[in-house]
């Protein structure tokens, strides 16, 4: 009955603590960050302002109204002003876009002066009423209008609000551009953009259109051209095109000298932001053009979110005073909830070597009992799985695993499949079967499992993967190239060779092997149900290698490899190899080339072998031509010589049988 009292009082005072903390941070949260969003912005508009109003006292008027083109330009004088703009222009953590205009008071025009601004990859710019859209291609192949924040809008022609609209439609991996039903822009889905315009082309050798729209009471100048990626978007001399709100208010400031102070224009394109700007004057006090400063969407979403973090961290700060007393109102109350708490924490971090006081819990003591027996549970229960884990962990293949995931084996699914390039080896004892007939089922294991215990650590250590077991044989793939698999065999041998002379001593009989490697494209995957699956690889080239180590016997040889595997060895002048054979195997439609190595033979027999090679070559090509006579006479020949050469039997009883 008084625990069930105590759990009541506790959930009445932590709602009660709940509802007051979340009025509170409501009702100061939103005031507190709405003060701050707009403070925030206010004060970077006024600094933005005063800064460009500062640089633009700094021009030179007289100077900037000449600038009308790119040939006017005094270069050094031109670098530097550019220069200084680029430097105002990332002045803060923010990048900004600074640029001058020359005003032309006949025709109520602006031109560009001085702009830094570069084309950021090939861009097509299309300017029409008093509007500049830049139109580029992205990764995929489709248009983005970088001036638009979706793919479709209207834009008016005048003061009779005329609407054009833009349509964009995706057909057969080609778009295109409408106007009132019009295609004027075709843009085909290729790596680089090139566009017809109204059937002409347009690209970075043709990079001017223009094009003539009839409309009712009016005619409308569409211009399209060319941006080549890295190049300036606008030049001396072009004209300025913004919307009717931006322009109007940039002839009252040019025509009837209104300040600029404490004032930016909403854009009514998305994307854009706002301008501050400034009159730029000359020596007279008169007005000749504008330093231009746009603060794009993405600053002014970075300075709100400044104002959001602002708030976050006072409201933080709040919470935490009004917790402190909470907490230290209701100590007495919530220890036991916070000891349980930090338990639990610990718990997490896999830290089950403690225990909780009893004393520390008052009147709730029972609850520290219970959550030590639970614990004492735990331990004996996480014992007994890390203890299982272990051991069904000899049996998981952990490298073989790695190909497909290199996160752990927790993350991959049944069917998780992937396409590597392996030299494959398989590796058998000669003569098993009779060995196991004279042993018992458990001297059978025990010769196998010594035996491995020789060859398993030179492929590990040759950065192979066992992939199975097969008896008295081994599957391994080596990812990491030929030469690691080709070192691997050559190595067993040696280890095999130091093995044999122990079993001698103990009078057993010696282990004779056969490897055979073949390198190809492998498919590694995961195969079986969801309750029960294995990783395994699906391959031809396994099939191949597996063939190959067959004729190992069938050839009398120790290492066979394939035309395959010797053209992926990178120090193939490191090796002792030799010709045996081009013959057909089964599961390929093709000869397969099968070379010997030999590094493991006497040094004399290895002489033997690489004089004879020419030879052997001459033999092959002569019983291919149907001349087995000459074929079996020349391999004879070279048998006299060296009788050691067991491969040459090989060959003389394979062509007089017609099975090579």
């Amino acid at each position: 009955m008084q625990l069930k009292s105590n759990r009541h009082f506790r959930r009445y005072v932590t709602s009660w603590f709940l509802g007051i903390v979340g009025f509170v941070v409501l009702i100061a949260g939103g005031a507190f960050y709405k003060t701050s969003e707009d403070y925030l912005l206010a004060s970077f508009e006024r600094d933005k302002l005063a800064q460009i109003i500062s640089m633009s006292a700094l021009i030179d008027a007289d100077y900037h109204q000449k600038i009308k083109s790119r040939s006017s330009l005094n270069k050094q004088r031109a670098q530097h002003l550019a220069g200084v703009f680029e430097i105002a222009a990332s002045s803060d953590e923010f990048q900004h876009d600074i640029f001058s205009l020359n005003y032309l008071s006949k025709k109520k025009q602006f031109k560009y002066a001085i702009d830094n601004r570069k084309a950021k990859k090939d861009t097509i710019v299309l300017s029409a009423s008093g509007i500049e859209l830049e139109i580029i291609k992205n990764k995929n192949g489709e248009v983005k209008l970088s001036r638009f924040g979706k793919q479709s809008d209207k834009l008016d022609i005048n003061k009779q609000s005329t609407q054009l609209t833009f349509l964009l439609n995706k057909h057969n991996n080609q778009t295109f551009l409408y106007l009132n039903g019009r295609k004027l822009l075709e843009l085909k889905n290729q790596k680089k953009l090139v566009a017809l315009v109204d059937g002409a082309l347009l690209d970075e050798k043709n990079n001017t259109k223009k094009i003539i729209f009839d409309l009712i009471k009016t005619k409308l100048t569409l211009s399209f051209s060319f941006v080549k990626q890295g190049n300036k978007l606008h030049h001396p001399g072009e004209r300025f095109l913004t919307g009717l709100a931006l322009h109007k208010k940039m002839l009252d400031v040019m025509t009837n000298d209104i300040s600029a102070d404490n004032y930016h224009v909403i854009d009514n394109q998305a994307e854009n932001g706002f301008y501050v700007f400034s009159s730029i004057k000359n020596a007279a006090s008169n007005s000749s053009g504008l330093l231009m400063m746009q603060v794009n969407n993405k600053t002014i979403s970075q300075l709100k979110e400044q104002a959001f973090q602002a708030m976050l961290v006072n409201i933080g700060l709040l919470v935490a005073a009004l917790m402190a007393a909470a907490i230290f109102f209701a100590r007495k109350i919530t220890e036991p909830v916070e000891q349980l708490n930090l338990a639990i924490a610990r718990l997490i971090h896999n830290d089950f070597n403690f225990k909780l006081s009893a004393k520390k819990f008052g009147s709730f003591s029972f609850l520290a009992n219970q959550f030590n027996l639970m614990l004492t549970r735990i331990q004996k229960s996480r014992n007994e799985l890390v203890h299982l884990n272990k051991s069904y962990s000899r049996f998981v293949p952990h490298q073989l695993l790695k190909q497909l995931s290199h996160s752990g084996v927790s993350d991959i699914t049944l069917g998780d499949s992937t396409e590597r390039l392996m030299t494959i080896m398989f590796c058998d004892i000669r003569g098993f079967t009779s060995l196991s007939e004279s042993m018992s089922p458990t001297a059978n294991f025990k010769f196998i499992n010594r035996y491995l215990s020789q060859i398993a650590p030179v492929i590990n250590k040759h950065g192979g993967i066992i992939d199975k077991y097969l008896g008295d044989g081994i599957m391994a793939l080596f990812p990491n190239g030929a030469d690691e698999a080709l070192q691997a065999s050559i190595e067993m041998l040696e280890a095999l060779k130091v093995y044999n002379k122990k079993l001698v001593q103990n009078k057993l009989p010696i282990i004779e092997v056969g490897i055979g490697l073949h390198s190809g494209k492998t498919m590694l995957g995961t195969v079986g149900t969801p309750s029960r699956m294995d990783a395994t690889v699906i391959s031809d080239s396994v099939n191949a290698a597996a063939r190959v180590e067959a004729l190992t016997k069938s050839f009398c040889t120790k290492i066979l490899i394939t035309e395959e595997t010797k053209r992926q060895l990178s120090q193939l002048a490191n090796y002792r190899i030799r010709y045996i054979a081009s013959c057909q195997i089964q599961g390929k439609s093709k000869p397969v080339t099968l070379y010997e190595v030999f590094d493991n033979d006497p040094l004399s027999l290895q002489k033997e072998k690489l004089q004879n090679q020419a030879t052997m070559i001459r033999a092959w090509k002569a019983y291919k031509n149907g001349d087995t006579e000459t074929a079996v006479n020349m391999y004879q020949k070279l048998l006299e010589k060296n009788s050691n050469d067991k491969s040459l039997f090989a060959l003389i009883e394979r062509c007089q049988s017609g099975r090579l």
